[in-house]
């Protein structure tokens, strides 16, 4: 395998290793193991697929087109603009979730340190300030702490999973789901956990367009999350009692009724302390990841109309005040932002992709099989089952 390739596939699972793995143990707790399971294995299928769906049209293309070219191309000027508005909401529900999880951490680990109750939103505000501050300095700030932090971050979590495996037991993970609902609205942030979509051009244009590599690196990429989200639910859903965990989420916010269920299973200040680390460390990449991005998207839009200190301050603003707002008017939103985002996510990952297929097909008069537009069909459900669940979960708020 030549460095290209094993870089390729790295960038499209650290695309989705991050805080959404945070909201897996939460959000499945009502499902059971088995469950997630299924939803695991139906979702990485659903984003796997549409992503060779992509590889296939640039058989047609350039392979330094990108998805703005190709749905002007294609899809014409409605599903571009629609394709830009996504990415932009998508950015935002996930910086907001972020914020709100990051805050969540810190409020809980100060309250822990000094028994005192650190205010919510103030820990948000915190959280926000210093994560964002980093981002306005700087892509290279942003560069070497990401890269400290994401080694840090394996580190705490192979160190999770072989102190947490003792603890686990095989009645927690027979476990049946609690009701279909309940599993239905499970789906929403699980899909946020392989976001990996927006990587595709990038990664087409790194590989040179090379067919054979690029699938590789697709199925590979999105494989690698696949088993470590597994092993995460096996040792996280296999060291907690079902019923005392779900009590634990109701008595408490999401990730610090995680956190909290932790320390009471494993009596364990040790594993409590490794999974606040790795909780911090796992949101703190996402943050810079997902909002570096858009930041440098607002600098280059306002590079023209202003100049220096006025740019970089006028793209943090626009860049952090919408999600700030929202995680402070949620302070314990962590899992309705991720589902939120989760709509903008179907509509860049499933849509979109399945659409352009079409289209391009049809464009380029070649048949598709019966098999495949089956496929396609069962796949435009799952994106319409993923919307119906989100918009469910915030009809409950």
């Amino acid at each position: 395998m030549n460095s290209k390739l094993l870089g390729s596939i790295l960038i499209i699972a650290g695309s989705c290793i991050g805080g959404g793995m945070l909201a897996m143990p939460i959000t499945s707790a009502s499902v059971g193991f088995w469950g997630t399971t299924l939803l695991l294995f139906i979702i990485w299928f659903a984003m796997c697929y549409t992503a060779l769906l992509m590889v296939r049209i640039y058989d047609y293309n350039e392979s330094t087109a990108g998805f703005n070219t190709l749905t002007k191309k294609y899809a014409g000027s409605f599903i571009n603009k629609l394709a830009g508005f996504s990415l932009m909401f998508l950015i935002y529900g996930l910086t907001a979730a972020y914020m709100s999880g990051g805050g969540t951490i810190l409020k809980t680990n100060i309250d822990l340190l000094f028994d005192t109750n650190f205010n919510t939103r103030t820990a948000i505000l915190l959280f926000s300030l210093l994560f964002g501050g980093i981002v306005v300095i700087g892509t290279q700030w942003v560069d070497w702490l990401t890269r400290g932090l994401f080694i840090a971050k394996l580190i705490f979590l192979v160190l999770l999973v072989a102190l947490l495996f003792p603890f686990i037991q095989q009645a927690n993970l027979l476990h049946a789901p609690l009701s279909l609902g309940l599993t239905i609205t499970a789906i929403p942030a699980i899909f946020t956990s392989f976001g990996f979509h927006g990587s595709i051009p990038s990664i087409v244009n790194y590989l040179g367009g090379n067919k054979k590599q690029l699938n590789r690196a697709f199925i590979l990429g999105s494989l690698l999350p696949l088993l470590i989200y597994l092993i995460w639910q096996v040792v996280v859903l296999g060291s907690l009692d079902q019923t005392r965990f779900m009590q634990m989420l109701q008595e408490n916010s999401e990730l610090r009724g995680l956190i909290l269920s932790i320390r009471e299973m494993t009596h364990s200040t040790n594993i409590e302390t490794l999974f606040s680390l790795f909780a911090a460390t796992a949101l703190g990449t996402s943050f810079l990841g997902v909002s570096i991005g858009l930041f440098d998207y607002y600098k280059d839009v306002l590079q023209d109309k202003t100049k220096g200190i006025t740019t970089l301050a006028t793209a943090g603003l626009l860049t952090f005040i919408p999600p700030l707002l929202f995680a402070l008017f949620y302070p314990e939103g962590f899992i309705l932002a991720l589902g939120y985002a989760a709509i903008a996510g179907v509509i860049l990952a499933l849509f979109i992709p399945q659409y352009l297929y079409l289209k391009a097909m049809k464009y380029h008069k070649q048949k598709i099989g019966i098999l495949q537009l089956t496929l396609i069909s069962l796949i435009f459900l799952l994106a319409i089952l993923i919307i119906y669940a989100q918009l469910k979960i915030a009809l409950q708020h």
